[in-house]
């Protein structure tokens, strides 16, 4: 059976900040791409923009997703959950404590909506730094896991700002949660046609340069884009990733 990926993105940025090399490897490799954007009616922005209503600053945020998706020629299958993001649902964006019962009952109802969306691999984020949209987002595919071919991807800009030792516990958390060795795959700078700098600026809502920053230091650091899981999975995408 051919490759094909699907990415769960807990926002419309966040595929983007932890994997626009992997995509446009990916792609170039004439692997079927679907971007499955989870929490899109929303407000948030990082910067001042002319008008906050959740209409218009929901729209705002799907059109930088589209020009992200023009520097592929638009060859992302974007599909769109339309779930409120977290400040639309409570006053707290960074968990600290137990998921509440309704936070419980979405990554239920995420769970149920992926087994029907997705064929092939799935990437989810890991949920380093604790956002409570990210959280849901791993809580629903730990649900699933035994159902799918899963892998991890580094949240960003919370991965740059921790210790590689932090990073490492995190993910042995998540291992140890499913019971499986988790191992990573580094998706090296070779060979690769974007700018990711260049691709991230899209997002103009959401960007600073303090984050611009991060996200390209991360990079640097790792000369690549790091994905973890277990390596029968691992496998499937090294062809691919010329890795």
């Amino acid at each position: 059976m051919s490759l094909k990926i699907n990415i769960l993105s807990p926002h419309f940025d966040d595929a983007a900040y932890g994997l626009t090399l992997t995509i446009s490897k990916l792609l170039n490799s004439n692997v079927p791409v679907k971007l499955i954007n989870c929490f899109t009616v929303t407000r948030w922005t990082a910067i001042p923009v002319e008008s906050k209503e959740t209409e218009v600053v929901s729209l705002l945020r799907a059109k930088e997703d589209q020009s992200y998706n023009a520097l592929f020629d638009s060859a992302i299958d974007i599909v769109n959950l339309d779930l409120l993001d977290a400040p639309l649902r409570h006053d707290y964006i960074f968990r600290f404590k137990a998921l509440e019962e309704d936070e419980l009952e979405l990554a239920e109802d995420l769970r149920s909506r992926l087994l029907q969306e997705v064929e092939g691999v799935l990437f989810c984020p890991l949920s380093i730094g604790d956002h409570i949209d990210h959280v849901i987002c791993l809580e629903a595919v730990l649900k699933l896991y035994r159902e799918l071919d899963i892998v991890f991807y580094e949240d960003l800009p919370y991965s740059a700002r921790i210790t590689e030792t932090q990073i490492l516990a995190h993910v042995q958390q998540v291992a140890e949660r499913l019971k499986v060795n988790i191992v990573p795959l580094l998706n090296t700078l070779s060979n690769c046609s974007i700018d990711k700098g260049t691709a991230v600026r899209v997002y103009e809502s959401q960007m600073n340069e303090d984050i611009h920053s991060e996200i390209l230091a991360h990079m640097q650091n790792l000369q690549g884009e790091r994905i973890w899981g277990e390596e029968r999975v691992l496998e499937k995408l090294r062809l691919s990733l010329g890795c």
